[in-house]
């Protein structure tokens, strides 16, 4: 009789061990979708890898078993069945990126991972952006080599009218005001992998109006703008909303106002001629948070740490007969534009950077890593004054400045730092023939020279 039930029993165990591997093959994580794909290009600035399972994972399990080629530091985040690897410190711009996961990532249920993956996705490299001709004209991207030597430049945008551009921060996409109609309207254009066979996307129609000075925010969600009825009409700063591009004014109703600025916090300021100061505001909260008196309204940056302003503000200069210049009369004083660092925390403070009476500056911009602010200089006694301003670099304190070119019928301004700090992109005009079209130029701090990247172009900047 045993003998009989053996052969039974056997066959229920070996039935009984299919339906257990079934169900914990069925419970078991799979790995559903990766982000970045295989092969697929993505900016340096946007290089967060995302792996989709099909039931949660343990955070701690990932770092175990998900390896990167070159290896990054960074941090995990699991979010539902999502889990996110974003870098501390960002592969290199033309880098390839090898990422494998392993078999054994371990569900919240305490069930491995039973297949692994490998692929590769690529680093775009870091371009430089331009706009030629100055106004009406076409948006280019040019790679700069690590000699700092630009390529032949390529049109990201070829039906002209372009009247302003600025890059997101993450290097995706490119936000710009082109002609449409009698007015300016707002565009946006993706960066693929090749960024200019991309199409733009009208952003918003703003009619006859004129939409320029585009901001857009560190964290991809919002673009400040300024909105204008007719060429020279009062303008007003505006909030679009990325996601559901809702838009409004952020300041009060009659106030002019222009130059938006984020903060790298997502704090921004935008000037107030009707009040005379740049405002501080939260777009979340709209809530004021600081206000900065100033006289000139142009040319505003921000702190790397968030807690200042740097601005250009007019201070009145005594001058004796025998220290008369070019600028002003010697028996009156005269007014300089000088540097100043507005802080608003951990206490209100501020401080003149320029400190030399005899000098004026303008065009602050502050390296990526914050250790050196470039600037444009110049002298304004009888035997230093130049017609244009020179590039310098100081301490964010204002020590340790150095001029870094010698061109002086030249202005040197809207400086642009490379992603490294290594390069500096700015533009130039000829001061003592203003016939002459505008540049675009760029520095190489390592070998001490610069380029000429284009003629007939201006607003550099750098596409991470």
């Amino acid at each position: 009789m045993l003998r009989r039930w053996l052969p039974l029993a056997g066959v229920v165990l070996a039935v009984a061990a299919v339906i257990a591997a079934v169900v914990a093959g069925l419970s078991a994580p799979r790995l559903v979708a990766v982000s970045p794909g295989d092969g697929e290009q993505v900016p340096v600035g946007a290089a967060q890898v995302r792996l989709t399972f099909s039931r949660p994972v343990e955070k701690a399990s990932l770092a175990a078993h998900v390896r990167f080629a070159p290896d990054v530091p960074g941090s995990w985040a699991v979010e539902g069945n999502t889990a996110t690897f974003t870098p501390s410190q960002p592969w290199q711009s033309g880098e390839s990126v090898t990422v494998t996961v392993a078999r054994g990532v371990k569900a919240v249920n305490g069930l491995p991972l039973l297949q692994g993956l490998r692929w590769s996705f690529h680093i775009m490299p870091t371009m430089l952006v331009y706009l030629s001709p100055p106004e009406g004209g076409n948006i280019y991207t040019v790679s700069v080599d690590a000699a700092g030597v630009p390529a032949e430049p390529q049109p990201m945008t070829t039906t002209g009218g372009v009247m302003a551009f600025a890059p997101s921060a993450d290097g995706r996409f490119v936000y710009f005001s082109a002609r449409k109609g009698l007015g300016v309207s707002l565009f946006v254009i993706a960066r693929g992998e090749s960024s200019y066979q991309a199409a733009p996307d009208l952003l918003l129609n703003c009619g006859d109006d004129q939409c320029l000075a585009l901001a857009p925010s560190p964290d991809g969600r919002w673009l400040a703008y300024t909105r204008s009825d007719a060429p020279g009409g009062g303008t007003r700063v505006h909030l679009l909303h990325l996601e559901d591009r809702s838009d409004a004014v952020i300041a009060p109703a009659g106030h002019v106002t222009w130059e938006p600025v984020w903060s790298l916090q997502g704090l921004l300021a935008y000037y107030d001629a009707t009040r005379g100061g740049y405002v501080v505001v939260s777009p979340e909260s709209g809530g004021e948070e600081a206000f900065v008196p100033n006289d000139v309204g142009e040319s505003a940056v921000w702190t790397p740490d968030g807690h200042g302003l740097v601005v250009v503000a007019m201070k009145e200069i005594e001058v004796s007969v025998s220290e008369g210049t070019p600028q002003a009369p010697s028996e009156a004083p005269y007014l300089a534009a000088h540097l100043w660092l507005y802080r608003f925390a951990p206490e209100p403070a501020h401080t003149d950077l320029t400190r030399d009476p005899a000098l004026e500056d303008a065009s602050p911009a502050f390296s990526p890593d914050g250790a050196w602010l470039a600037f444009a200089r110049k002298a304004l006694d009888p035997i230093h004054w130049t017609p244009g301003r020179q590039l310098w670099v100081m301490r964010p304190d204002g020590s340790d400045a150095a001029q870094i070119t010698h061109a002086p019928d030249y202005n040197h301004l809207d400086f642009a730092w490379h992603p490294t700090a290594s390069l500096l992109a700015f533009a130039r005009t000829n001061q003592a023939d203003l016939t002459q079209p505008p540049e675009v130029w760029v520095y190489d701090f390592q070998r001490e020279r610069a380029y000429l990247v284009a003629a007939n172009a201006v607003m550099p900047r750098w596409l991470p």
